[in-house]
C-alpha cells in the first residue's frame, strides 16, 4: 500500500510520536510518505526508507496561506495517488478531508477537547466534514463519547495511543539532563516528575503550588523551551529533550496537571516505566488511572499533595502501584497493539478499493 501520513507540524509532541511510530512500523512493508509542516524534527532520526514532503513552515494557526497548502495537498494527491491517507490534528484533518478522497481517509483526533473546549469556533468545521472520512479515530473512550455528543458518530472508532517500551533499553549516555538528575537525586531522594511542553493547556502554576507544599521532594519539569525564573528551591525545569521518557528512570511519581487532554503520551510512558501517576481528571486520563496505577483528580493543590504523599510515604504502596502500572501498560498500550488496529482499518480501505 502507498500510505500518506499527514500532520500540521513536526516538532516533538504526542501526535508526532504516534506518526513516527507508525512510520517505523509500516515502512518495511509499505510505501510510506509523511507530509508535514515545520522542520521534521520528530522523524529526523527514522532513517531513509520512507518519503518526507515538507508542506510549509511551522504554522498551527489558520490564515489565508492555507489556501496554498490546500492546493499542495491536491497536487500530491494527483502526483502519488495514495491508497490510504492518514490525517492527524484538526487543521490538517480539515484541509485533508477537503483535498483527498474520503473513501481513503483515516482521521485521528488527538484530543477532541482541543477543539470542543480550546477552539470551539472550529467545531462547525468538524461537524460539516464528519462524513468525509472512512474512519474517524478517537484516542480514548472519552473522545469517542464527546464526538458523539457533537453529532459525530457514524464512522467513529477508538484506538488507544501507544508508546515504545524504552524501559527495557539501557543507556549509559551521560547527557546534561542526566547529570542534573543525578545531582538532584543526591539532595532529594524522591522525585516528582512532569514531562510536557509549557502552554496554556498545561498547568505549570499548579505544579509549582504543589511543589511549595511539599518541600522535601524534588519536582522536576522536562519540556520547557525557555528558562523559568523565580522557581521554588525544590523545583527544577531542565529544558527540552529528545526521547525524554528515558528520564522517567529517575521518577518516583509522575504528575500531569492539565486543563484538557486526549490520551497523553507522557502518561503512557510513565506507565511503561512503572511510575505511579497523579494527574488531572480530564480527557482520557480518567479511564486509564484506576487507583492501582495512579489517581485522576480535580485541579486542586491539596488533592495532588494528598495523593503524592500517599504514594511516596509508604514503600509497599509505591512498589505495588509501580508493578501494576507496568503490567497495565503491557496489556493495553504497546506499539504492536496500536499498529495492528490501524493496519486493520488500512486493509479494509484497500479491500474496498479492490
Amino acid at each position: 500500500m502507498r500510505i500518506f501520513q499527514v500532520i500540521t507540524v513536526s516538532e516533538y509532541g504526542g501526535a508526532q510520536t504516534i506518526v513516527a511510530n507508525l512510520i517505523k512500523s509500516l515502512s518495511p512493508k509499505h510505501e510510506v510518505f509523511v507530509l508535514y509542516g515545520g522542520n521534521g524534527e520528530a522523524w529526523s532520526q527514522l532513517g531513509s526508507n520512507f518519503t518526507r514532503i515538507k508542506l510549509c513552515k511551522h504554522r498551527k494557526g489558520v490564515s489565508w496561506k492555507d489556501f496554498f497548502l490546500l492546493l499542495k495537498l491536491f497536487y500530491y494527491r494527483i502526483k502519488y495517488r495514495p491508497d490510504v491517507v492518514h490525517l492527524h490534528s484538526s487543521k490538517m484533518g480539515a484541509l485533508g478531508r477537503m483535498a483527498f478522497n474520503p473513501k481513503k481517509i483515516v482521521y485521528t483526533v488527538h484530543g477532541f477537547d482541543s477543539i470542543r473546549k480550546g477552539y470551539r469556533k472550529f467545531l462547525i468545521v468538524e461537524q460539516k466534514l464528519k462524513d468525509r472520512a472512512f474512519r474517524i479515530v478517537g484516542v480514548s473512550k472519552y473522545d469517542v463519547n464527546c464526538l458523539r455528543e457533537e453529532g459525530i458518530s457514524e464512522n467513529v472508532v477508538r484506538i488507544y495511543n501507544a508508546v515504545t517500551d524504552n524501559y527495557i533499553t539501557h543507556s549509559n549516555e551521560q547527557d546534561s539532563i542526566t547529570h542534573e538528575l543525578e545531582l538532584i537525586k543526591i539532595k532529594y531522594p524522591q522525585i516528582v516528575m512532569c514531562i510536557s511542553r509549557i502552554s496554556k493547556q498545561k498547568k505549570l502554576d499548579l505544579f509549582l503550588d504543589v511543589a511549595k507544599r511539599m518541600p522535601k521532594y524534588a519536582f522536576v519539569w522536562i519540556g520547557n523551551k525557555e528558562t523559568i525564573p523565580n522557581l521554588p528551591e525544590n523545583v527544577f525545569c531542565l529544558g527540552e529533550a529528545h526521547s525524554a521518557s528515558i528520564y522517567l528512570r529517575y521518577a518516583d511519581v509522575f504528575m500531569l496537571p492539565s486543563n484538557y487532554e486526549g490520551l497523553p503520551m507522557s502518561l503512557l510512558e510513565a506507565l511503561s516505566f512503572g511510575v505511579p501517576i497523579v494527574a488531572s481528571a480530564v480527557g482520557g486520563i480518567t479511564e486509564i488511572l484506576d487507583g492501582k496505577n495512579g489517581f485522576s483528580i480535580v485541579n486542586k493543590s491539596y488533592l495532588f499533595e494528598e495523593k503524592i504523599e500517599y504514594i511516596l510515604s509508604d514503600n509497599n504502596v509505591h512498589n505495588k502501584m509501580s508493578e501494576y502500572a507496568r503490567e497495565y501498560y503491557l496489556a493495553n498500550f504497546t506499539i504492536e497493539k496500536m499498529v495492528d488496529a490501524y493496519t486493520s482499518i488500512f486493509n479494509s480501505i484497500a479491500e474496498k478499493k479492490k
